[in-house]
């Protein structure tokens, strides 16, 4: 009830509205607030009602929104299968509208790597970033990718990583559909490929494919992900020093030389200061003049 509810005041002659205490209140959330409506389009006339009120006269009953509330809103699509009732054209014109689509390379980044999704989800979908989101708008068929349930199959597989045990290849494709029998086909290709830990022993080559290439430097990049929670070298402990001049000299060992500039720039994305340090304290000749030479394409001029 967006509105309140309606109660009679102490001397019971009058009415008065008791605001409901999800809206923002100046003294307890600060003078700057986001105040964010979610599943608008799924609200029934009614509701959208009371919300063109809220966001139209910044009041409903006898509240008033704080000065410094910024009004945001979410909502599906018609297209999206779900509840969807449209916003009446007044109410649609007091907002400025984006559409949100899936974009890998965001969530890859801004998610994925940060919160330690399972490294063979984000194997797969770095070699067919298409299968990140493969929904259908009409179709009868209910399960299909998302990165929602991409997340789902990480969570199985950091319980019981086992693709050939029947009931996890069946939690993996009622969670993406038949993306995951491609995924599951994928893992068992997995094992053949340059893990990260191998290559960065030495033990073994780089792989010649592309994708698996790519999917060694992205590898090699997570393993010192904690890179962007660091300030100054020196809240950086000894070890994980170490364990980025690993990484960068296994990422010099590959021998096609797109792939490392690939992989430093996302090294340099996560923390430009701390990297361009432990660059120079290497005092590797080969990295020093492979990073001068590429000083434009790594962005360092």
């Amino acid at each position: 009830e967006i509105g309140g509810l309606i109660y009679p005041n102490e001397s019971r002659t009058k009415t008065v509205w008791l605001s409901p205490e999800i809206l923002p209140d100046e003294e307890r959330d600060g003078k700057n607030t986001i105040l964010l409506l979610d599943e608008l389009t799924s609200c029934s006339k009614r509701v959208q009602v009371a919300a063109y009120q809220l966001i139209l006269d910044r009041r409903i009953g006898q509240y008033h929104l704080p000065e410094g509330t910024f009004v945001v809103a979410l909502g599906n699509t018609e297209d999206d299968d779900g509840v969807y009732i449209q916003l009446a054209g007044p109410l649609a014109d007091r907002f400025e509208i984006h559409y949100i689509q899936p974009d890998f390379d965001s969530w890859k980044n801004d998610f994925a790597l940060k919160n330690d999704v399972h490294q063979a989800v984000i194997d797969y979908l770095s070699f067919n970033p298409s299968a990140l989101h493969n929904q259908t708008p009409g179709s009868d068929y209910m399960v299909f990718a998302t990165p929602r349930s991409w997340v789902r199959v990480s969570d199985i597989l950091k319980i019981d990583d086992n693709i050939d045990d029947k009931i996890v290849r069946s939690k993996i494709i009622g969670n993406v559909g038949n993306e995951g029998r491609q995924f599951i086909e994928f893992c068992k290709r997995h094992g053949y490929f340059t893990s990260v830990d191998e290559f960065m022993k030495g033990s073994k080559p780089a792989p010649k494919e592309p994708s698996e290439l790519s999917i060694l430097v992205f590898g090699l990049v997570k393993k010192v992900s904690f890179l962007r929670d660091i300030t100054t070298i020196d809240d950086l402990d000894e070890k994980s020093e170490i364990l980025v001049q690993k990484v960068i000299a296994a990422l010099m060992r590959i021998p096609k030389s797109e792939y490392i500039v690939v992989g430093l720039k996302n090294l340099l994305e996560m923390n430009r200061t701390i990297v361009k340090t432990i660059f120079l304290e290497m005092d590797n000749a080969d990295i020093i003049r492979f990073v001068n030479e590429n000083k434009s394409v790594l962005g360092l001029e």
